[in-house]
């Protein structure tokens, strides 16, 4: 009886976007994406959390035909939706996008470089808050600042962005470095560590704190978690929660986490300082 070969993967990369709606930003998301990546392939798999209907009818209508979509009745959150998605697909690398990060160009392309090093387990980039809000529905946030350029932790163990609102041409900020984490809004992994780890934890519902949880596990793997300056975008963070009231149970998930980690997190601040 001759085996079945397995089939080689026809990309390198899965592009995972969540959606819920602020389709003006996913629409400046999508046309980022070329440019960003150049030369290596991928492919792009959306997952519709229970947007407006009328909304999400008239921009899937017009969209490319390669961009797969799935479509729910329910929002299911962020976890869940990107679980999804990965499942989809079988590129090695996995690259997790929020709708509302328009990427400059070639930064999707210098993450790949990063995970050239098979030591690195995840890799994300500089985000900046926009210069200008566009008439989106977003509170007020530091003009043209950084957004994110990794995660931290505090001496009371609080997560924070490190060097959020600095210039976005500082030394400081313009260093490629070993972070405590990345946001999920831009994070780079690779197919094999998110099997292994089992993807994103489902128990934190709507989001927040799944992307760390993640990297807590990737980095007992042994691996490294950096952040690459030289791979930014722009990052309309709250876009999509300002517009349509989306909830996030900040508190509960911030004490499921510590019941999972607290005993294993350390003072990473310091390290930066």
């Amino acid at each position: 009886m001759s085996r079945k070969r397995s089939k080689k993967p026809q990309t390198l990369i899965d592009i995972c976007i969540p959606v819920h709606g602020q389709f003006e930003l996913l629409e400046k998301c999508l046309a980022s994406i070329p440019d960003a990546v150049g030369d290596i392939s991928y492919q792009v798999l959306i997952f519709d959390n229970d947007s407006p209907k009328d909304e999400a009818d008239e921009f899937y209508r017009n969209l490319d035909k390669n961009i797969r979509v799935t479509r729910n009745k329910t929002n299911v959150g962020f976890p869940m939706a990107c679980n999804a998605m990965v499942a989809m697909g079988k590129s090695p690398l996995v690259f997790l996008l929020n709708s509302d990060v328009i990427l400059d160009p070639e930064s999707v392309d210098k993450l790949v470089r990063v995970m050239d090093d098979p030591k690195v387990g995840v890799v994300g980039m500089k985000l900046i808050f926009p210069e200008e809000t566009g008439g989106l529905e977003i509170g007020p946030r530091p003009a043209g600042k950084i957004q994110h350029i990794g995660l931290t932790t505090n001496i009371r163990a609080d997560i924070i962005h490190a060097f959020i609102g600095w210039s976005p041409d500082h030394p400081r900020v313009n260093m490629q470095s070993e972070v405590f984490a990345v946001t999920g809004a831009a994070l780079m992994t690779r197919r094999e560590i998110w099997n292994r780890v089992g993807g994103l934890f489902e128990g934190y519902g709507m989001g927040t704190y799944e992307e760390v949880d993640f990297q807590m596990v990737v980095r007992e793997l042994g691996y490294n978690i950096l952040v690459e300056p030289q791979a930014s975008a722009t990052h309309y963070t709250g876009a999509t929660v300002e517009k349509y009231g989306l909830g996030y149970n900040l508190r509960n998930n911030q004490m499921l986490f510590m019941q999972r980690w607290g005993q294993k997190l350390e003072w990473w601040q310091w390290r930066q300082a």
